[in-house]
């Protein structure tokens, strides 16, 4: 009997030894709350920076016609530059994509393959539609550092606010209807 009372009592000390030693393990898996809190913080736009970034955008679209890899080249710079302004680390090209994989991962794919385009335009190696459907995708990253918030609502925003609060229209509510 005291044979199977020593067996009992080393199966629960196996079991309480496994458990100390597991609790450890679980707590030293936070790569995911790291990786949340290492998200980067965009820098707010005014209005006015925000609509001359979209003017220059659209001055590279119309020259992609006549020079596409000119155009393509000055799409990679200008989305750089907004990456910058809105605060993602300049001193690579990596850490850069790096973080805005982090905050939009979609369009992520879309900056890296303007880059990629703009790098073979630059050697000569890029075909006109490798650089068309690069301004695409492009486009999409561009279109959401642009937008997204915060915004840095500025004097010229409190009328545009003020116009966008008057076309709002109330929510419709359902109720008896009268004869």
């Amino acid at each position: 009997m005291a044979l199977s009372v020593l067996a009992i009592l080393g199966v629960a000390a196996a079991m309480v030894l496994a458990l100390v030693l597991a609790r450890p393990a679980r707590r030293r898996n936070t790569g995911g709350f790291r990786r949340r809190l290492a998200r980067p913080r965009l820098k707010p736009l005014s209005n006015i920076e925000r609509e001359q970034l979209i003017s220059q955008w659209t001055v590279i679209k119309a020259q992609f016609v006549d020079a596409p890899a000119v155009a393509t080249t000055r799409a990679d710079e200008l989305l750089g530059r907004l990456a910058t302004a809105r605060g993602l680390p300049s001193d690579s090209y990596e850490h850069r994509l790096r973080a805005l994989s982090a905050l939009f991962p979609a369009e992520a794919s879309g900056a890296r393959r303007l880059h990629a385009a703009s790098e073979r335009a630059a050697t000569g190696d890029a075909d006109v539609e490798t650089m068309r459907r690069a301004m695409i995708a492009g486009r999409g990253a561009f279109e959401a550092l642009v937008t997204a918030g915060p915004h840095n609502h500025g004097p010229e925003a409190a009328t545009h606010r003020t116009i966008a609060l008057a076309r709002r229209v109330p929510p419709q509510r359902s109720g008896p209807l009268l004869p």
